[in-house]
């Protein structure tokens, strides 16, 4: 019984409601709008502006002049519909980033596997011929006493002095230089017999276990068998030469 007469009442409420908005539109003619607001007054009441306090609504006003009441209720009807759009359009927004997110952290998951697949799979695959490539050669290693050879200086030389052997190989050779001969900088040379410079470059004197020695890289891969002249300047000195011989296989 009670929950029929509160629907009643709800019902009776809005069909008073009703009936005050036909009687608004109809009952209170203003031909010549007299005591009328303006339309931007109108609009603001219509679009529920905040600016607007209580005493700035013309309510009374309206209520009781039927061209007011019908413009209002259009302005109204028409922002209502505005605004409807615009929360359909924000929730279409949210709905595409929540999906743009959706489909990305779902990419970023599959992804993720198909990478771990390949990284474990990678090793098992053999490489292509056409990528195989020569190693570079390493230098061979050699280590030279200058000081059992007979140095000779300029033009000096009476006697043939005892050759340095080098194989035909790309060479990293250490020079112990002979006595007298102090750390600092060095130039060297190797020429052949016509005096055709094949290496020439600067290298650094350091001492070792009371022994000066040089490090120099040296390419005699294009010759199997030759004669030529190791060329040593200290700075500010004379040329030392020693005789070297290229000899064996490729």
């Amino acid at each position: 019984m009670t929950h029929h007469r509160q629907f009643m009442s709800t019902k009776q409420m809005r069909d008073v409601v009703s009936l005050g908005k036909d009687y608004a539109r109809t009952a209170c003619p203003n031909p010549t709008r007299e005591g009328c607001p303006n339309s931007s007054t109108l609009r603001a009441m219509a679009k529920r502006d905040p600016k607007l306090t209580l005493g700035d609504l013309p309510i009374s006003h309206v209520v009781s002049c039927s061209p007011c009441f019908e413009e209002y209720t259009r302005l109204r009807l028409r922002f209502s519909f505005i605004h409807g759009i615009e929360l359909a359009g924000a929730s279409l927004v949210v709905l595409f980033v929540l999906f743009t997110a959706a489909r990305s952290l779902w990419r970023s998951a599959h992804g993720h596997g198909e990478t771990s697949i390949s990284q474990v799979q990678q090793p098992n695959k053999l490489p292509s011929p056409s990528t195989n490539k020569p190693l570079p050669t390493a230098p061979l290693a050699m280590t030279v006493d200058l000081a059992s050879f007979s140095p000779t200086r300029g033009e000096e030389a009476k006697t043939p002095p005892k050759q340095i052997h080098f194989p035909p190989s790309l060479l990293r050779v250490t020079f112990l230089l002979p006595l007298g001969m102090e750390p600092g900088q060095y130039a060297l040379r190797l020429q052949d017999h016509a005096g055709t410079v094949l290496n020439d470059m600067n290298v650094v004197g350091r001492l070792n276990g009371g022994v000066t020695s040089i490090t120099a890289d040296l390419d005699l891969r294009a010759h199997s068998r030759g004669s030529f002249t190791l060329m040593l300047q200290p700075s500010g000195l004379s040329w030392r030469t020693f005789p070297v011989l290229v000899e064996g296989n490729k």
